[in-house]
């Protein structure tokens, strides 16, 4: 709906007040504002308190005389902000000279004009003697020289209070924008280690589908592909959120371990403890498939004997703990270039760089030997509440 013939005329009025005022006030604006009619209304309100203790002629009419006073003071602070803004970006020593000399020439004209309002008795509204010549020798020069430095003084002191606090926003600006900025930067990391680990899994994936084809093992060679299509499905569509809970991270996971006990039957076991407290509890999507892979690869493709895989997540304090042991001990393989069972390394990588970028120096990853012959990674994630969103 259009707006009426009468509305036209309203809205332009108010869009050419508020362009004036922008032009007026174009940097700071509320600052400036706020403190200029701030400092000088806390200072109108002072000396219009004297009439409570002190007996004045003409009351009235000095009222009207101090908003009068009050009106060029805000004047003449308006034209200090608007040389504060003049030299701003040259630096704090500009600034500071604009509170010295053009400061004080200010103050000199704002106690020569407060000599001119109030050196003569009028009545109310009777100010046509504004308007008279000025009389410069019968100025008291020691009134104003008093004057002129209480009006230095408030100037200079809004001054300091201006730019203190317009550096404050500034600095607040800057670290709005820089948080923003490496908010940004670190969900784009997160999504691309991410995206990162889905080709990882893929790679590995396909050296099992090769390795079944090498053997001649056909029928289970399309049966782990069309399980791994159905598994990637899910990692792809069920788990495209950032954040899943453990059981459903462990769910998945379990699901690979089918795939690959298609590959060894025989070889690999597996066996999954998650405390009830860990089920629900927020970790990143994808961040234990690594270390499964890992089992797989390096444990149960290099032995000929019953590979057992332990996975357990429980809750210790305000920590949790998402352990994957198998049999053997840490190592690192070399790789060849025939070596179809070695993996690019980039899993472990992958889990450390997610972990920092989430959380920040709060979790962990650890690589140990367990006494009873069993090689164990263990992630150590703190609670949901404390994942890095900022800084």
């Amino acid at each position: 709906m259009t707006p009426g013939p009468a509305n036209r005329p309203a809205r332009q009025t108010g869009a050419k007040t508020a362009s004036l005022f922008n032009r007026l006030f174009p940097i700071n604006r509320d600052l400036a504002v706020k403190s200029i009619f701030g400092v000088w209304g806390a200072y109108f309100l002072f000396v219009s308190s004297r009439i409570l203790y002190l007996t004045q002629n003409n009351a009235d009419a000095l009222l009207v005389q101090r908003i009068i006073m009050t009106s060029i003071c805000i004047t003449f602070t308006w034209l200090l902000y608007r040389l504060l803004i003049a030299v701003r970006g040259h630096g704090m020593a500009a600034a500071i000279f604009m509170l010295t000399l053009p400061t004080m020439i200010l103050a000199n004209y704002i106690a020569i004009l407060d000599h001119v309002v109030f050196n003569h008795e009028a009545a109310l509204f009777d100010l046509y003697y504004l308007l008279d010549p000025i009389d410069f020798t019968s100025f008291d020069w020691a009134y104003i020289l008093d004057e002129a430095f209480t009006r230095y003084f408030i100037l200079a002191s809004w001054g300091a209070l201006y730019l203190a606090l317009s550096h404050s926003q500034d600095v607040q600006r800057v670290m709005a924008h820089s948080r923003q900025l490496e908010r940004v930067n670190r969900e784009s990391e997160l999504r691309a280690l991410r995206y990162q680990l889905n080709p990882h899994f893929v790679f590995n994936a396909l050296n099992s589908v090769s390795s079944l084809i090498i053997d001649r093992q056909n029928e289970q060679a399309e049966k782990l592909v069309d399980d791994l299509a159905d598994y990637m499905r899910a990692v792809l569509t069920g788990g495209a959120e950032d954040m899943i809970t453990v059981e459903q991270e462990i769910d998945q996971q379990v699901r690979y371990l089918e795939i690959e006990r298609m590959r060894f039957p025989e070889r690999l076991q597996y066996l999954v403890d998650i405390e009830p407290d860990a089920r629900g509890w927020s970790i990143p999507s994808l961040i234990v498939q690594p270390l499964i892979e890992n089992a797989v690869k390096f444990g149960v493709a290099g032995v000929d004997q019953p590979f057992n895989i332990i996975i357990s997540a429980k809750v210790d304090g305000d920590r949790l703990r998402i352990s994957v042991a198998n049999d053997g001990r840490v190592r690192i393989p070399p790789r060849t270039a025939d070596d179809r069972t070695a993996g690019t390394g980039t899993g472990l990588t992958n889990i450390q760089d997610r972990l920092k970028a989430l959380y920040g120096q709060n979790a962990s990853l650890f690589l140990a030997n367990s006494k009873d012959g069993m090689a164990v990674a263990t992630i150590v994630l703190p609670d949901p509440s404390l994942i890095f969103e900022d800084i």
